[in-house]
């Protein structure tokens, strides 16, 4: 919901032209997910990390017309979302959850070397999720996509909160071991 939030938020204004607009809005709905870890990567709260992707989508949208069509458009992207986690941090900087300087440094140096495996996990799990169960695959999603709380689930799914956590660490354990296998079988371990 947040995501979208941004994507509307840009539309509402009017400085680039439309064709632009347009242009940007395709390019932010494709790598939306993909800049949002980013950011979450280097925030510790993810309240926090969806408000700066909405200032990273109304920063994108202010300098589009400055963006180069033939370069990718991820890795500038990425930096207006650095300089928008930066303002970030000044405003928080009392707070005791924000990483130091140096940390922050290495954790962008990281992502960005590390982020070819990331989205091949990502792909991966989307697989071994289809093998899941019906009920094990909405249990996953009701926690971890939709965000549901403890309690909610425990309602619908009829279980007690004991069974539910460990339910979820059984999923998590599977499918961790199904995404090692495919890394394996592919080669890319």
């Amino acid at each position: 919901m947040g995501d979208r939030l941004a994507i509307t938020t840009l539309s509402m204004s009017a400085e680039p032209s439309p064709n632009s607009t347009e242009q940007l809005i395709v390019l932010l709905t494709q790598h939306q997910e993909q800049l949002f870890r980013y950011i979450f990567s280097l925030v510790p709260v993810e309240a926090d990390a969806r408000d700066i992707l909405q200032e990273t989508s109304l920063a994108l949208f202010r300098k589009f017309d400055q963006y180069d069509a033939t370069r990718p458009f991820m890795p500038w992207a990425y930096r207006f979302a650095y300089l928008q986690v930066q303002k970030h941090r000044e405003k928080a900087a009392r707070s005791l959850l924000l990483f130091s300087e140096d940390v922050m440094d290495l954790l962008v140096s990281e992502r960005a070397h590390i982020e070819p495996q990331l989205d091949e996990r990502l792909r991966l799990l989307d697989g071994c999720l289809q093998k899941l169960t019906v009920q094990d695959k909405e249990l996953v999603t009701s926690r971890y996509a939709q965000r549901h709380s403890a309690e909610e689930i425990m309602q619908r799914f009829d279980m007690s909160r004991r069974t539910l956590f460990r339910n979820l660490e059984l999923l998590r354990q599977r499918l961790h071991e199904c995404v090692t296998r495919q890394l394996q079988t592919e080669g890319l371990v």
